[in-house]
């Protein structure tokens, strides 16, 4: 059972999206860990309480700036609950700029600190500038960084640095809160005919700018069934909106409500408008419960925002083109005039968060975050396998997968797909399927499957594979009892064979400007001594050897070396992403050739056939050499010239 310090800017009974995923976590985890919570007070005074068992200290909030409470003595009360509690994990919830900069002027007694990033600070004014060194220290000396959605992970720039520590926790719907008791249905008849029994549509969210309130009163017009758009929350912009909407006889505004209130709305109503349109609405939680109640929904196509996975278009309800009014409307005329579609979509909508966003969804993901170190038990062999796809055909892609799942310790198979268009065979194949809808590059693709192996698994290995090798499945068992014997090896590669029989010569030293330079562009006559230096060509290609660059087709990886160098860095589209992971690699653990078992792989070098891919190959030799150093890599002069003494081999390298 560990300790848990969850910090949010406010706690229940405050209603807030940031609020609710907070006490929702919490009570997940209350029968596993003892938990406490600070956070800061929506009333002037310093008190703590008891939400359900759980103690919170609620510190004195002065007011606010530029969405920040502010606080005389929040440090020195932070300081006090730490000293006091001496927790085991921080859970912080950003943004909360000011109390990310106590905390890195805390001492934290050595506790592990997760951050939950609900969302980007999109405003980069003079306040973001002072505050954006702090944003990066917080996360950096973070051990876990949680976001609601892939899709807001890799649009974040404020998140890519850290991507190998990034989990996926979405944001999720408490089934509890929306139970219909008897009474209810009174209540909801009540609502319904206080305006007039005509089709409800209901937003409910803080009136703030992003929220779009003014976009979905500008759409009123266009809106040409019989309805009312009934309004729920407050804030900023509540008296600017109502002067807005004061000529139009189908707006109402009902304030703040209740959870209970909210829920009776919810089951009233007949759509859920949901205008938002930046990336500070990263998830919408609001949304989510309108579907769960089976309400189908009308949202804004946002970029990068997580919102486009909660609401699925066509099926959940329309998501349309970004701040388009016009469309937004024809999308509600369409589901007001057609009472089949709505129902459908509304089932559709409940069944999807049903299946996807309720609580107990996240009860695996938490309990391996906050699971303590002596209960992390691994599965020794067992081995996740990722594959990233790119206009692969489905055939070939099926009978790999159907000879991987031949081994018994194989674990998950994730298929990472790049392509442009979604191959709907690939969702009936026995794998976890991930469709990204653009070429994101290599690295990043196996990186989802790798940050789910990490974070959400107890895989004691993960292999990194192309989707053009052919082995037998059974080599996999031998390679993972080679590991399990030598605890010392991080990664490891097997010989490596052409489909001709030839072998591939990939047993390389870490390259210099002129391995990846000269040798490209020069005849091969000219480069031959050097070419056979690089690839170790006058060693013995059937002895196990430790060499700092294992190849991308087939990378057989501890997964406990990895949480401690970090996975592939996504700088590197294509190319060289293996030779910067296994050189970090080599400073922890032994990265081996291991010629006793072997693959096939088809290797069609691209860059030699593809100027995009020369291009793409230069860009990443650039961003390596920036990198790591160029001429003065001493580093690299002390790790090829060991690795040539041990096979001696004459060094040249200048």
């Amino acid at each position: 059972m560990a300790k848990i310090l969850h910090i949010s800017k406010y706690y229940y009974p405050y209603y807030g999206g940031i609020e609710d995923v907070a006490q929702t976590i919490v009570d997940e985890l209350k029968p596993f860990h003892t938990q406490r919570v600070i956070c800061f007070n929506s009333r002037r005074c310093n008190e703590k309480t008891q939400v359900n068992g759980v103690l919170v200290t609620r510190v004195l909030s002065v007011g606010t700036f530029a969405s920040q409470p502010l606080s005389i003595n929040y440090r020195r009360k932070l300081k006090q609950v730490i000293d006091e509690f001496k927790p085991d994990y921080i859970h912080l919830h950003l943004p909360n700029p000011l109390v990310s900069f106590f905390l890195l002027r805390t001492d934290l007694h050595n506790a592990k600190l997760v951050i939950h990033w609900h969302s980007d600070i999109l405003d980069h004014n003079l306040t973001y500038f002072v505050y954006k060194n702090t944003e990066r220290k917080i996360l950096a000396k973070s051990d876990k960084i949680i976001t609601t959605s892939e899709t807001y992970c890799l649009s974040s720039k404020q998140l890519k640095p850290f991507a190998y520590k990034t989990m996926i926790l979405p944001n999720t719907v408490n089934g509890s809160k929306f139970l219909l008791q008897n009474e209810d249905n009174q209540q909801i008849t009540d609502i319904k005919k206080k305006y007039g029994n005509k089709k409800i549509l209901f937003f409910i969210g803080r009136h703030v700018p992003y929220k779009g309130i003014d976009l979905l009163i500008d759409a009123e017009k266009y809106i040409d069934t019989d309805c009312v758009i009934v309004i729920a929350g407050s804030g900023i912009l509540t008296s600017a909106l109502r002067a807005k909407a004061k000529n139009s006889n189908k707006i109402a505004f009902i304030g703040r409500i209740s959870d209970e209130v909210l829920k009776l709305h919810l089951y009233a109503s007949d759509i859920f408008v949901f205008p938002s349109y930046t990336r500070s609405e990263a998830f919408g939680v609001a949304l989510a419960e309108a579907l769960y109640c089976g309400l189908p929904a009308v949202s804004f196509n946002i970029e990068g925002s997580g919102t486009t996975w909660v609401n699925k278009d066509n099926y959940s309800g329309y998501v349309v083109d970004n701040m388009n009014v016009k469309a937004f409307a024809l999308a509600v005329n369409k589901l007001l005039k057609d009472d089949d579609l709505r129902q459908k979509m509304g089932k559709n909508a409940k069944l999807w968060i049903r299946d996807n966003f309720l609580q107990d969804r996240i009860v695996p993901i938490l309990d391996n975050i906050y699971k303590p170190d002596n209960q992390n038990v691994v599965a020794e062999n067992k081995i996740n396998i990722s594959i990233v796809l790119y206009n692969n055909s489905f055939e070939k892609v099926r009978d790999l997968v159907n000879s991987l799942k031949q081994n018994n310790n194989a674990g998950t198979i994730y298929l990472i797909d790049n392509s442009k268009m979604m191959q709907q065979e690939f969702m009936q194949l026995p794998v976890c399927y991930i469709f990204n809808g653009k070429n994101i590059g290599y690295g990043r693709g196996h990186n989802i499957a790798l940050k789910q192996t990490l974070c959400a698994d107890n895989a004691a290995y993960h292999l990194v594979m192309n989707a053009d090798v052919n082995f037998d499945p059974y080599i996999l068992t031998e390679i993972a009892d080679y590991m399990q014997q030598h605890q010392d090896v991080g990664v490891l590669m097997p010989k490596v064979f052409y489909p001709n029989g030839n072998i591939q010569y990939l047993c390389r030293l870490l390259p210099t400007p002129i391995d990846l330079i000269v040798r490209r562009f020069l005849p091969k006559a000219v480069m031959k001594k050097r070419v056979a230096r690089l690839e170790l060509r006058n060693t013995d290609y059937n002895r196990i050897l430790n060499i700092p660059h294992i190849s991308g087709c087939f990378m057989f990886l501890r997964t406990n070396i990895l949480s401690e160098v970090g996975l592939f860095d996504e700088r590197y589209f294509l190319y060289l992403e293996d030779v910067d992971l296994t050189r970090r690699i080599l400073k922890q653990a032994k990265t081996i050739f291991y010629p006793q078992v072997s693959i096939i792989h088809e290797h069609r070098q691209g860059s030699y056939s593809s100027m995009k891919l020369l291009l793409v190959h230069i860009v990443s030799a650039i961003r390596y050499f920036n990198k790591w150093g160029w001429i003065n890599d001493s580093e690299r002069n002390w790790i090829n010239k060991q690795i040539l003494k041990q096979l001696q081999i004459k060094s040249n390298e200048k």
